[in-house]
C-alpha cells in the first residue's frame, strides 16, 4: 500500500500512471480504428478487370486477376492494407529521410544512406528494366496509393502517434528497397577496418592465427595470407565500425528423386535475419489468368521473393562474398579538391545533400566521390579531419551503381519453367550474392550463386582483407566473374545440395568469391541428416529445419567436462553437460550452461591481447577456440595465457575460469538453483518492432516474443544478442521457412514468424509465433475452391472509370 504519492517533476507518480494508461487506451482504440476490410467490393481505378483478393484463415492473401499487372495492383492494396508503416519506415531508410519523423537522432543514419545515394542509385536503374516489369511497378504502386488515398479508416497506429502521413508510393521506392536488402546482406569492407586496426596490436602470426583459415571439415556445395596494406588516418576515421562478420544467414537444400519416398524433388529454404514485429516477411499467393505464384513477398516489393509457381521452387541463403572494398584515397596537400589515382591527380565529384529535420535545423551534405565511390565523410568525425591527414575512404562496391537489375531477375525467377531458366534468369542478378537452389517438375535441381563479383588484381588477390589504395592500379578491378564462372552446378551426381553460409566451392575454384565462410556445422548436420535416409518427405525436411542439435556443443562440451570442478555448483554443471545429447532444447539447462561458458570464453581468450579492440569483436572464431583448446595449432594455445596476470595459464585454466564466470553470470540472473534454469525462457525469440520496440511500456504492446529452441550453430538457427540482460536472446532467426513437394506442389508448406497484419490490436499480428517457435507449418495451397472453404473474408476491387488515374 502506498502510504503517500510521491512527486517527480512536478507530476505525481499516480498521475504519470493514469497519463500512461489514457495513452495506452487511446492507441488500442486508434490501431482497432485503422484495421482494415478483408471483406466487400471496391471500385478503384487502377485495374483493367476484377480482382478477387481472398484471405484464407490465416489472413494471408490470394489474389485472382487476368493480368500480371492487375495481380501486382492488388498486391499493393494488400500490403498497404497490412504492412503500410513497414513500408514507409523502409523506404525512408533507403532514401536517408529518417530524420524527417526523428529528427536529429537519425541524422547520423541519414548522412551515412545519402552518402552512398542508394535512393537515387535506384531510381536511376529504372532505366534499365523491362516494359513487362515497369507496368507492375506502377500498378503495384498505384495499388498501394489507392488504398491510402481512398480508404475510410485511419493510418495505421504508427502515423498517428509520430504525426506523420505516409507520400505517394513511387516505384523507385521498390527498387530501393531491393537495394536495402543488398545493404543489409554485404558488409564484407567493414572487416577490413577491424583487421588494419588488429594490426596495430597482433603480430603477423597472430593475425593469421586469430582468423584462420577456413575449416575444411566439410564438403562445399560444389565438389567436382596475402599482402598487407597498412594505411594512414584509416584507424580513426572508422574506429567506431564494429565487427560485424558476414551478415545474414540461412539454409536451403534440394534433393532428387532418388532421396525421397515419391521419387520427385523436394526442396527446402530458410533465410535468417533479424527478427522484426512485423516480420520483414509477408505470404502472398497471387494467380495471374489461371498461373500461380506463391511464397514470402517484402512489403513494397510487388513480387514473390521466395517459393514457387507452377514448375520451380527456388530458396537463397546468403553467400558472403567479396564484393566490397575501402579504398584509401591520397588528397592533393596543394589542391584538396583533387585526389590521387595511377594517372595522377584527379578532381572530386561533388554533390549536396540536405537533410530535413524534424524539429531541428536542416542540415546540407557536401558529398565527395572518386572512381572508386563515394568518401565516406559521414563516418569520420570531421571532413576537416580527414583531410587534415591527408587521406579519405571510399567505399567500392558492385551495389552502387544505376545500372542494377536484380529485382527484374526476381520478376523473371517467378516466369521460370524449368532450372536452366531460372539460371539464365540470374544474369541480371547484380547484389546480393545468394546462394540459389532450385528444382523443376520434370526432376531436375541446381545451385547457383549469382551477383557481379569482382576480378582483382595479383596484388589484390585475396580480396579486400585490408584496404585497397586508389593511387595503385594493381589495386583495381580488372571486371567481374563471368556469369558462366560463378559457382553453379546442376543435377549433381550424389542427387542433393545444401547451403548453409558455408564456403561453397572447392580450394581450387578458378576465381576468387570470399574468405569469410561461415563454419560449416549447419551445413554438415543438413548433409548428415539428408543421408540417414532416402525416403525423405515434407515432415522428414520439416524435421530437418527445426533440429536443434549444435555440431560445434558436441566439439566443445568436453573441454569444458574435462577440467578440475572448483566449486559444487561446477562439478554439478560438469554433470549436466556429460549427459547432454548437444540438443539446444527449450525445456534443458545445458544450451544455458554452454553458451554462458563459451560466451565467457570468447572474450577471455583475446581480451588480454586486443585491449580496447576486444569490444569490437563480435563475430565469433570457433575455429580459432577449437585450434586452442585441441592443442592442433600451438600458436593459437598461446592465447589461452593471461598476459595480465604474472603466472603462465594454460588452456584448461582459461576453461574453468570461462565456466566459472559463466555460472555466475546465470546465478545473478536466473537465481542459483539450476534446475530451474531454462534455455528456452532465456532465448525466447523477440521481434522487435521499429522503433517502438525499445520504447519502455509500448514494447510490451508492439513486440512478439515466444520461447524458442535451437541456436547459433544449429540448422534452428537461433543468433543470440549483446544484451546485457537479455543475453542469451534469439534476436537473428528464420523469419520463414518452407518446404516444397513436387509430387504434388499444393502439398508444399511455409511459415512466417508473426503475423501478416503490422498492427498490434489485429488476431493476425501473431498468428503464426507459436507455430513458428514449435517449428510448425501451413499449407501453401493454391487450390480456389481449398482457400475459399476457410476464407475469412473475400474484398473484389472492380474497375473504375478512368484507368489512367494516379498512373507514374
Amino acid at each position: 500500500m502506498f502510504a503517500k504519492i510521491i512527486r517527480w517533476g512536478g507530476i505525481t507518480i499516480t498521475a504519470l500512471l493514469t497519463l500512461v494508461a489514457l495513452l495506452i487506451l487511446n492507441l488500442i482504440g486508434l490501431s482497432q480504428r485503422a484495421l482494415p476490410d478483408y471483406d466487400g467490393t471496391a471500385t478503384v481505378d487502377g485495374v483493367t478487370a476484377p480482382v478477387d483478393i481472398v484471405r484464407d484463415e490465416y489472413a494471408i492473401p490470394h489474389i485472382f486477376a487476368q493480368s500480371d499487372a492487375d495481380a501486382a495492383y492488388a498486391l499493393g492494396y494488400a500490403h498497404a492494407q497490412d504492412r503500410l508503416w513497414q513500408m514507409e519506415l523502409f523506404r525512408r531508410v533507403v532514401q536517408g529521410r529518417l530524420s524527417e519523423i526523428f529528427g536529429a537522432p537519425a541524422l547520423p543514419a541519414d548522412r551515412v544512406i545519402r552518402t552512398l545515394d542508394m535512393y537515387g542509385h535506384a531510381d536511376r536503374s529504372l532505366d534499365d528494366l523491362s516494359p513487362e516489369l515497369r507496368s507492375m511497378l506502377d500498378a503495384y504502386a498505384r495499388g498501394v496509393n489507392t488504398y491510402i488515398e481512398a480508404s475510410d479508416r485511419p493510418l495505421p497506429p504508427e502515423f498517428q502517434m509520430l504525426w506523420h502521413e505516409p507520400e505517394p508510393w513511387q516505384p523507385a521506392d521498390s527498387v530501393g528497397l531491393v537495394k536495402l536488402l543488398a545493404a543489409g546482406l554485404s558488409g564484407n569492407a567493414f572487416s577490413e577496418i577491424l583487421r588494419t586496426r588488429l594490426m596495430e596490436v597482433l603480430s603477423d602470426e597472430e593475425l593469421e592465427t586469430f582468423d584462420p583459415p577456413y575449416d575444411t571439415d566439410s564438403k562445399p556445395a560444389i565438389r567436382d595470407m596475402a599482402r598487407l596494406y597498412r594505411t594512414l588516418g584509416i584507424e580513426r576515421i572508422l574506429a567506431a565500425i564494429p565487427d560485424t562478420g558476414p551478415p545474414g544467414a540461412s539454409n536451403n537444400w534440394v534433393v532428387d528423386g532418388t532421396w525421397t519416398k515419391s521419387g520427385k524433388p523436394l526442396l527446402a529454404n530458410d533465410p535468417h535475419l533479424g527478427m522484426l514485429a512485423p516480420s520483414i516477411w509477408y505470404a502472398a499467393h497471387m494467380s495471374a489468368d489461371g498461373a500461380n505464384i506463391i511464397g514470402v513477398t517484402i512489403p513494397g516489393i510487388p513480387s514473390i521473393i521466395l517459393g514457387r509457381n507452377d514448375h520451380i521452387a527456388w530458396g537463397f541463403t546468403n553467400t558472403g562474398p567479396d564484393t566490397q572494398d575501402l579504398v584509401i584515397e591520397e588528397v592533393n596537400p596543394n589542391t584538396p579538391s583533387q585526389y590521387r589515382t595511377p594517372q595522377g591527380w584527379q578532381d572530386f565529384t561533388t554533390r549536396e545533400e540536405t537533410i530535413r529535420v524534424r524539429l531541428g535545423e536542416d542540415e546540407t551534405l557536401t558529398i565527395r566521390e572518386t572512381r572508386n565511390g563515394p568518401v565516406l565523410d559521414s563516418l569520420a568525425d570531421t571532413v576537416d579531419d580527414v583531410v587534415k591527414d591527408g587521406h579519405v575512404v571510399a567505399l567500392r562496391w558492385t551495389a552502387l551503381t544505376s545500372q542494377d537489375t536484380t529485382i527484374e531477375a526476381g520478376y523473371r525467377f517467378t516466369k521460370a519453367r524449368s532450372v536452366t531458366e531460372f539460371f539464365d534468369a540470374t544474369r541480371l542478378h547484380v547484389s546480393p550474392m545468394q546462394s540459389m537452389v532450385v528444382a523443376d517438375t520434370d526432376g531436375n535441381i541446381g545451385m547457383i550463386a549469382p551477383a557481379r563479383v569482382p576480378l582483382r588484381g595479383e596484388a589484390h588477390s585475396t580480396g579486400g582483407l585490408l584496404p585497397a589504395s586508389g593511387a595503385t592500379a594493381a589495386d583495381e578491378w580488372q571486371g567481374f566473374v563471368p556469369h558462366a564462372g560463378l559457382p553453379q552446378i546442376i543435377n549433381p551426381a550424389h542427387g542433393y545440395i545444401a547451403t548453409a553460409n558455408n564456403k561453397i566451392i572447392p580450394d581450387d575454384f578458378p576465381y576468387y568469391i570470399s574468405s569469410s565462410w561461415d563454419a560449416p556445422y549447419r551445413a554438415n548436420r543438413i548433409e548428415e541428416m539428408i543421408e540417414a535416409k532416402r525416403d525423405h518427405d515434407v515432415a522428414s525436411f520439416e524435421a530437418i529445419l527445426a533440429d536443434n542439435k549444435s555440431q560445434l556443443a558436441e566439439k566443445l562440451t568436453p573441454y569444458f567436462t574435462s577440467v578440475e570442478p572448483e566449486t559444487d555448483q561446477m562439478a554439478e554443471a560438469q554433470d549436466l553437460l556429460r549427459n547432454w545429447n548437444a540438443r539446444m532444447q527449450r525445456d534443458a539447462s545445458q544450451p544455458l550452461i554452454f553458451h554462458a561458458t563459451l560466451r565467457r570464453l570468447h572474450f577471455s581468450l583475446y581480451a588480454d591481447e586486443l585491449g580496447d579492440l576486444s569490444d569490437s569483436v563480435s563475430r565469433r572464431r570457433e575455429t580459432f577456440i577449437l585450434n586452442a583448446l585441441s592443442g592442433s595449432d600451438p600458436t593459437a594455445a598461446k592465447w589461452c595465457d593471461d598476459r595480465l596476470t604474472p603466472e603462465p595459464e594454460h588452456c584448461t585454466d582459461a576453461v574453468r575460469k570461462a565456466l566459472a564466470a559463466g555460472l555466475n553470470d546465470l546465478n545473478a540472473l536466473y537465481g542459483t538453483d539450476m534446475s530451474t534454469w531454462r534455455w528456452g525462457k532465456a532465448h525466447p525469440v523477440i521481434n522487435n518492432h521499429l522503433p517502438f520496440g525499445f520504447v519502455p511500456v509500448l514494447r510490451d504492446i508492439f513486440n512478439i516474443e515466444r520461447e524458442s529452441a535451437g541456436g547459433p550453430y544449429t540448422v534452428n538457427r537461433g543468433q543470440t544478442g549483446s544484451s546485457t540482460d537479455r543475453p542469451f536472446a534469439n534476436v537473428h532467426a528464420a523469419g520463414y521457412r518452407a518446404v516444397f513437394d513436387f509430387n504434388d506442389l499444393d502439398n508444399s508448406v511455409f511459415i512466417i514468424s508473426t503475423g501478416q497484419s503490422g498492427n498490434p490490436t489485429s488476431p493476425w499480428y501473431d498468428t503464426f509465433a507459436t507455430l513458428w517457435a514449435d517449428g510448425e507449418h501451413v499449407p501453401m495451397i493454391t487450390e480456389r475452391s481449398q482457400i475459399e472453404a476457410n476464407a475469412i473474408g473475400t474484398l473484389r476491387l472492380m474497375p473504375g472509370a478512368d484507368l489512367q488515374q494516379g498512373k507514374f
